[in-house]
Parts: C-alpha cells; sequence; structure tokens
C-alpha cells in the first residue's frame, strides 16, 4: 500500500518520536523510506554552510542506519531552499506513494511546520499527505515526545460527502481493509444545501460499507450524522490514536475547503489519531 514513503524531516525534538514510529510503516508494505530535510539556501561564508548541511547530513545518515537494521531500504537527501516547494520536487523525482510529516498540536513548531507546510505540501502534492501524531509523554514542559500509534491502526473513519474528490480517497480505505484493518467507520455528515434525504445518503453508505467487507474488512459501521463535520470525524475515532482517519482534501460538503478551511484544520489539529490526507489529483 505505501511501498515508498517519503518523510519529511524537521529535525526538531520531535524527529525522535517520528523516527520510533516508521518501522510501523511495514504493515502497511513499506519497503523504502527516504528522509528529507531542507535548509536555507547556501549563504556566505560559504564554507560554513556547506560544513552546516553536512552535519545535518549526517544526523539523517545516523537515523537512516538505525531504520536500515529494521529491514528498510533509507536514502537521505538535503535540498536547499523553501520546504514545501523542494519536498514536492524530492516527490515528483523520486515516485513515493505518500509524503509523512509528523505533527504536535497547539504549538509552535505545529502552526510553523504542518500549520504551513503540510497544508502547502497537501495543496500542491498529488499524492496523500499522511500528519502522523507527536505528542509530550506527559503534561509539562519537560516531558519527553513520543508517538503514540505505529503500525496497522485497530480502526478507520473514513469521512465522505460522495463527491468525485472522496471517491478518489476510498480505493486508499479499501486498501487498508485488505491489510486487516479489523473496523471501519464510513461517515456522511448531512449538508442542509443538497436536497438528498437522509435516506438516500444512508443508502449510499451502505453500498461503499458492502465493498469494505467484500475487501475483508470484518465490521464497518455506515453512520449519517447532523452537525459539525470535524466533531462528528472527532468523535467517531480522530481523538483515538489508535485509529486513522482518511478524509479527501476537496469536496462539496464534508469538510469544506479542506486545504484551508477551518473544519479541516480542525480535524489535523484536534485528532490524536494518524491523518491520511488525500489529493484529488492523487496519484494511484
Amino acid at each position: 500500500m505505501f511501498k515508498r514513503v517519503l518523510v519529511a524531516m524537521d529535525l526538531s525534538p520531535a524527529t525522535e518520536a517520528l523516527v520510533s514510529a516508521l518501522p510501523g510503516l511495514k504493515d502497511f508494505g513499506t519497503e523504502e523510506l527516504r528522509l528529507v530535510h531542507t535548509t536555507k539556501p547556501v549563504e556566505h561564508p560559504v564554507s560554513r554552510s556547506l560544513r552546516q548541511v553536512e552535519e545535518l547530513r549526517t544526523r539523517l545518515k545516523k537515523l537512516a542506519e538505525r531504520l536500515e537494521q529494521e529491514g528498510f531500504q533509507v536514502s537521505v537527501d538535503v535540498p536547499s531552499g523553501p520546504t514545501a516547494p523542494e519536498i514536492i520536487r524530492e516527490a515528483n523525482e523520486w515516485n513515493p506513494d505518500i509524503l509523512m510529516v509528523g505533527s504536535r498540536s497547539h504549538t509552535k513548531l505545529y502552526e510553523a511546520f504542518v500549520g504551513s507546510v503540510a497544508w502547502e505540501l497537501v495543496r500542491r502534492a498529488r499524492r496523500p499527505v499522511l500528519l502522523h501524531r507527536i505528542e509530550a509523554s506527559r503534561p509539562d514542559p519537560e516531558a519527553a515526545l513520543q508517538s503514540r500509534s505505529s503500525g496497522l491502526p485497530d480502526s478507520v473513519v473514513y469521512a465522505t460527502d460522495f463527491s468525485e474528490a472522496a471517491q478518489q480517497a476510498f480505493p486508499w480505505v479499501k486498501a487498508l481493509a485488505g491489510l486487516g484493518v479489523p473496523k471501519f467507520t464510513v461517515l456522511h455528515v448531512e449538508d442542509p444545501n443538497t436536497s438528498e434525504t437522509r435516506e438516500e445518503a444512508q443508502s449510499r453508505l451502505d453500498r461503499l460499507a458492502t465493498q469494505l467487507r467484500e475487501a475483508g474488512a470484518p465490521e464497518v459501521e455506515a453512520v449519517v450524522r447532523s452537525g459539525s463535520p470535524a466533531e462528528e470525524v472527532l468523535n467517531l475515532g480522530g481523538r483515538n490514536p489508535h485509529s486513522m482517519v482518511v478524509m479527501a482534501t476537496q469536496g462539496r460538503g464534508i469538510l469544506p475547503e479542506i486545504v484551508l478551511g477551518s473544519e479541516s484544520r480542525q480535524v489535523a489539529r484536534r485528532a490524536a489519531a494518524p491523518v491520511l490526507l488525500v489529493p484529488a489529483r492523487a496519484k494511484e
């Protein structure tokens, strides 16, 4: 499913926690990793800038050696330039299945890195972006950071407005069923601006649920709700670090203007679960 994964590394204190979660990607079929950290363009004195780049490359290589002991093929790169464009360039050249970014809630790091870089990646990339949550181990400023999830999730929440974009995200959900995830929730939040009845929406969800069962999912719940889309996603599994949320990055109702909209940012900011955002132009 995720045979090749490009991991955007900021080499912050959260890096160690993110790296500790990467061996779990083997459950998704991952064989190759590329660790990428972007740096500022070379400045004067040039020798100092080049030395800094080599120091960063050495740090990445040490992380790569650890991951190679887990059985991955690992490459590293330290391009210079704006973070998101350079990661997109790397993705276009290396052709990964997904991009992976570590995220932290309610921090300046989150707002600076995930708040801008991840959304720009989602907006520009033709590949899904996996936001993997990193949290403090206890509620104090000195607490170590940790990843509370690794490997296949215990459950998946798939939110759909039945748009073409949402349909493009569904094959990723079916792939998760084929890998053995035991429980799925397919969710539609009613849009008051459409004429579709609750019964019609439920029927469409039931058909999706049938496809998941045929793909191997032992337990599937099809749910139509009204209210805040973000709250419903969070309530049905987004707050559980052992779950996963799958959403399209564009649509007509479930998460309006998801790339820049407040509903989608609420899910990404508040979810304890990993969030897989699938762009409308996702590479298959």
